[in-house]
């Protein structure tokens, strides 16, 4: 048995089950499930937004086999009474101890290959937290530097980094593992389940006016995402702001696409700040072109993550939610930038 742990906004989930598929494809004779009990736990959106709750199954129709659904009624009583007890969030979000000992206390016994997160010095599997090295790169050298330094480090990151290793897993096991978020970085193998991706999370139709007309002015220009994503996660996008990531990457793509239109994506909390703020892009609003996509919120804020996928260049932070836009989109010669040397994008800066 494997069990893969689900929680977080879509993009999230959706790096989530693509570990679901990888641990599937690696033990294709065991049963894997995957678990959302977080969704069930209030508590838990107040210490980490949960966003809509689970919404694979009803954005993509995805009805992959949860754990809850062969235990008994007693069974699963006792294993949300234990977990609700251990008040995990309150722990250092220590979900993997605290679900695995609830699990094996209800008979089902799991290694937890997650890894504890109470554990003295416990660090997540990558850091993308600025240094003071990468503040000075970013801000006091030229882009050519910075181009020459960025190369290094990500040669130096594909050496010395195994992802792969921890994301297809072949054990004779019970395991319990997942929210590792690694399907977004360089190097984890995801060619080999890139087409069943593909299958998988297919948006549905659009049907809105307004979102109609924004897919086909995109489809018609040379659209540029933009994924401003501040909001819950301004603290860990904050470098992206203040060192002039975005400038770097208006100006690559300005460089080698003719009349790009940028389009703006972001949490509607942010939309005013992006339009009073257009030095921090490297864009004038009085001479290029610029279109805000702010209207699609709840349950409907999928269509942003389409909408991304159908420009033909990405520019995102550091969010799951953006990369996808861009890992969807199949325009062959697309530009993705991101801030991070280990993400999977074209180009960082």
């Amino acid at each position: 048995m494997k069990i893969i742990h689900i929680e977080s906004g879509l993009g999230n989930q959706m790096l989530s089950y693509c570990e679901f598929l990888a641990i599937k494809k690696m033990n294709p004779e065991d049963d894997c499930f995957i678990e959302t009990i977080i969704y069930d736990i209030p508590e838990c959106s107040e210490v980490i937004c949960q966003w809509n709750g689970y919404e694979l199954e009803n954005i993509f129709g995805i009805n992959a086999p949860n754990v809850k659904e062969i235990c008994s009624d007693e069974q699963w009583k006792q294993i949300m009474n234990n977990i609700i007890k251990s008040q995990f969030w309150s722990r250092n979000w220590n979900y993997p101890v605290w679900f695995t000992q609830a699990f094996d206390k209800a008979g089902i016994a799991l290694e937890n290959i997650r890894g504890d997160f109470e554990e003295q010095g416990f660090q997540n599997m990558i850091s993308e937290e600025k240094t003071l090295k990468s503040i000075l790169i970013d801000t006091y050298f030229g882009d050519l530097v910075k181009r020459i330094v960025y190369k290094i480090r990500k040669q130096h990151y594909i050496n010395n980094v195994n992802i792969k290793s921890q994301l297809f897993i072949k054990s004779s096991e019970n395991l319990f593992t997942g929210q590792n978020l690694a399907f977004k970085f360089l190097e984890n193998g995801i060619e080999e389940v890139d087409q069943e991706i593909r299958d998988t999370f297919i948006f549905p139709p659009i049907e809105d006016k307004k979102n109609k007309e924004m897919a086909n002015v995109i489809k018609k220009c040379n659209s540029v995402a933009i994924h401003a994503r501040r909001g819950d996660m301004l603290g860990y996008n904050a470098p992206c702001y203040k060192y002039g990531y975005f400038k770097r990457a208006v100006r690559y793509i300005k460089s080698l696409v003719e009349n790009p239109v940028f389009i703006f994506f972001c949490d509607p909390g942010s939309v005013e700040w992006c339009k009073k703020n257009e030095k921090v892009f490297g864009l004038d609003f009085k001479k290029d072109k610029v279109l805000f996509t702010d209207w699609n919120k709840g349950e409907n804020s999928f269509r942003d993550m389409q909408l991304m996928s159908f420009c033909k260049h990405n520019i995102i932070t550091n969010s799951s939610f953006g990369w996808w836009g861009a890992y969807l989109n199949e325009n062959p010669n697309k530009i993705t930038c991101s801030p991070n040397i280990t993400i999977n994008t074209t180009h960082h800066f």
